[in-house]
């Protein structure tokens, strides 16, 4: 069966179930007259609803459809069957009851305005495909308004990222510190990573974009891009691919663009690359166009697939498990203690395996003590 007659005959993939069974001896309880105490407790302060209600475990995932996988700029309708996808995740992975909400609005002011009218209802917000630099934008304003957020295309990426990148620099007994790394694409991965890779201490970074090689002063970018362009490309190259990988020992491809790295640039490399190419549904390269100029290499992508996947459904069900328990944000520093928990669960690090597949056990207890 494929993903269309499986969606069809399905017609999505979640549901609202009961917690309890209903009957006429609680439904007293349940619904009227009982009901008045809870609300009367509630009423008097609106953080009793985490005590009485399901607010305490509800996640609502917030699109507008602007950067959906496959189709890019699109309708909000079409994030549907992802968002219900991630849903399913959160059940499974992190006991978290998550609700796809996707928005008919690009507007970054009624979207931050949504989630806040929104808040009585869940205990944390999960945003999730939306364009850059809207996406910024909108978790600088929530983060102003104390709303309880996690962008997961932006910090859920950084940290799987980081946490693939430490153990395959052990793999291939390279020094992560002393390397040299290039970082293809500056949209809310390709940010989120360049800032995980700074907080962590990453010195040696080229950063390109759309618009060639990421420098100082390059006109026209954002406020975004411009704390890239000064803490990046030390030398202020310009150009763009060619000039971005050479020399460099990791390429990490965030670019959402299929092919995009071709046998050549893998010779400009340094000797025994490492190779990230996360875009889906097609990455940047595959292996046979590699081997073409390096035999020994090692490889990862965002599919299930390939050996060594690196995908953010790793990371956002435990910290949104550990969000919700705890009440507290993720920052950049806590990103990366995350990082290294998920990465230590893998004491041997190999080609073939640098990361936990996302079905292990030891990934919710591993990133909530990180909290």
């Amino acid at each position: 069966m494929d993903a269309l007659s499986f969606h069809k005959k399905y017609k999505g993939k979640v549901k609202i179930m009961p917690k309890i069974k209903v009957s006429q001896k609680n439904l007293h309880i349940i619904y009227t007259p009982g009901i008045a105490q809870v609300t009367k407790r509630i009423a008097e302060n609106p953080l009793n609803s985490f005590i009485y209600t399901s607010r305490c475990n509800n996640v609502a995932i917030i699109t507008d459809g602007s950067r959906t996988i496959g189709v890019g700029n699109t309708v909000a309708e079409a994030s549907m069957p992802v968002m219900e996808g991630k849903a399913i995740l959160f059940k499974m992975l992190g006991d978290v009851d998550a609700y796809p909400i996707c928005l008919g609005t690009k507007s970054a002011k009624e979207i931050v305005r949504t989630v806040e009218i929104l808040q009585p209802s869940f205990g944390a917000f999960n945003i999730e495909d939306i364009e850059s630099p809207k996406c910024f934008k909108i978790m600088e304003e929530l983060d102003k308004k104390k709303i309880l957020a996690f962008h997961d295309d932006q910090q859920g990426t950084a940290i799987v990222v980081l946490a693939g990148i430490l153990n395959a620099f052990k793999a291939m007994k390279k020094n992560l510190k002393k390397s040299k790394i290039c970082l293809a694409g500056a949209g809310a991965a390709g940010y989120g990573v360049f800032k995980i890779l700074k907080e962590f201490g990453i010195k040696n970074l080229m950063v390109f974009d759309n618009n060639g090689l990421i420098y100082k002063n390059r006109k026209g970018d954002n406020k975004y891009l411009r704390e890239v362009g000064n803490f990046s490309n030390k030398e202020n190259k310009r150009g763009g691919l060619k000039e971005a990988i050479e020399g460099t020992d990791l390429f990490i491809g965030l670019t959402g663009k299929g092919g995009l790295l071709k046998t050549e640039h893998i010779s400009l490399m340094n000797k025994n690359p490492i190779i990230f190419a996360l875009s889906n549904p097609v990455p940047e390269i595959f292996p046979k166009e590699i081997e073409k100029a390096a035999k020994n290499y090692l490889y990862a992508t965002g599919r299930s697939d390939f050996p060594n996947q690196i995908n953010n459904a790793l990371v956002f069900p435990g910290v949104f498990r550990a969000m919700l328990d705890k009440r507290k944000k993720v920052s950049l520093s806590l990103e990366v203690k995350i990082a290294k928990a998920i990465a230590g669960l893998i004491k041997n690090p190999s080609k073939k395996r640098i990361l936990p597949d996302v079905f292990d056990k030891r990934l919710l207890k591993t990133i909530t003590k990180c909290f």
